[in-house]
């Protein structure tokens, strides 16, 4: 993705990019000391969950506050929190759906049901105000959009923990019934996932595929990859963070926005840079004193942020010293 944006964007050149785990090496600590070791001025915190949440996005976002709320901040940051309806990304799970359709029998085909399938999240968030089932069911809107409506489908909710109300249903019981329905012929799409990683290849491929869909009397079961390294996906992250760069933000004005019914502090950081609202974006109008300005958000929920995932949040950086 770096070189792409070296091509598209050599103004802005070089990119080199990080990678920051939450609960996997590299350590988000780890990183973010090899990049003051490496001399790094200019930092875009670029969240790979597509969808934000304060659990996801939110979480990784306020790590790099408690890394830095005891220390000088030694480059200037700005971020890029959510992507749920790039172009790409959309032409990406269209394009991935449209040839795992062709895998099916051509007598069954019209009858697959699609399951876009999503990480879970607790009511107690959702009902707080948290933005991410609505930002998952706009990439899913516009999947189906590209697809023009090909096949009937409905999004689902997977990867619940513990004994509390989680967003349902969930994907197992959706496969149950659907095939108690008389609906035999499912196709899983990750559609919160950009990669592989233990919740698509041994959740949905084997406790969903082989221990339930096959023993339930599903015909054909499908999953549908993730985006991992499609080249419609690698474009449109480089893209993102292009226009990103080119519009000169700090950050998206809804990273702003608390959640209505969110009742704790946490605090994002603003770092380096004082900043303006024009056109609905947030702005870098000049250098300052490196500063952590305190502003309101919603709390990361415990636990919410799944290792498998790893929280992850890479780091581009350009304009190395």
């Amino acid at each position: 993705m770096t070189s792409l944006l070296d091509k598209i964007s050599p103004e802005t050149a070089p990119h080199k990019h990080y990678v920051g785990f939450r609960y996997a090496k590299p350590l988000t600590e780890d990183s973010l000391l090899e990049m003051e070791k490496d001399g790094v001025e200019n930092a875009v915190g670029f969240s790979q969950y597509p969808q934000f949440s304060c659990s996801t996005s939110g979480s990784s976002f306020n790590a790099l506050y408690r890394y830095y709320r005891k220390k000088e901040i030694p480059m200037k940051w700005s971020f890029i929190d959510r992507w749920s309806t790039h172009p790409k990304l959309i032409e990406c799970f269209a394009d991935l759906i449209s040839k795992e359709l062709d895998t099916v029998p051509k007598e069954d085909r019209n009858d697959v049901v699609l399951l876009f399938t999503a990480h879970a999240l607790p009511m107690e968030a959702v009902n707080r105000g948290d933005p991410y089932p609505a930002e998952v069911a706009a990439t899913v809107l516009g999947v189906m959009q590209k697809l023009n409506f090909s096949h009937p489908y409905r999004l689902v909710w997977q990867s619940k923990v513990g004994p509390v109300a989680w967003l349902s249903p969930q994907t197992d019981d959706a496969i149950r019934g659907y095939v108690d329905k008389g609906k035999k012929n499912i196709m899983l799409i990750p559609i919160s996932f950009v990669n592989e990683h233990i919740e698509t290849l041994h959740e949905l491929d084997i406790e969903y595929g082989k221990d339930i869909a096959m023993k339930i009397g599903v015909k054909n079961f499908r999953r549908v990859p993730a985006p991992n390294d499609h080249p419609s996906f690698i474009e449109g992250l480089a893209d993102i963070v292009k226009t990103h760069l080119n519009n000169n933000e700090i950050c998206n004005p809804q990273l702003l926005l608390r959640c209505p019914l969110c009742t704790k502090v946490i605090h994002l950081m603003y770092i380096g840079i004082n900043f303006k609202r024009e056109a609905g974006h947030i702005k870098r109008i000049e250098n300052c004193k490196v500063t952590v300005d305190r502003i309101r958000h919603c709390i990361p929920l415990g636990g919410a942020v799944h290792e498998s995932a790893g929280g992850k949040m890479p780091a581009i950086s350009k304009s190395f010293k």
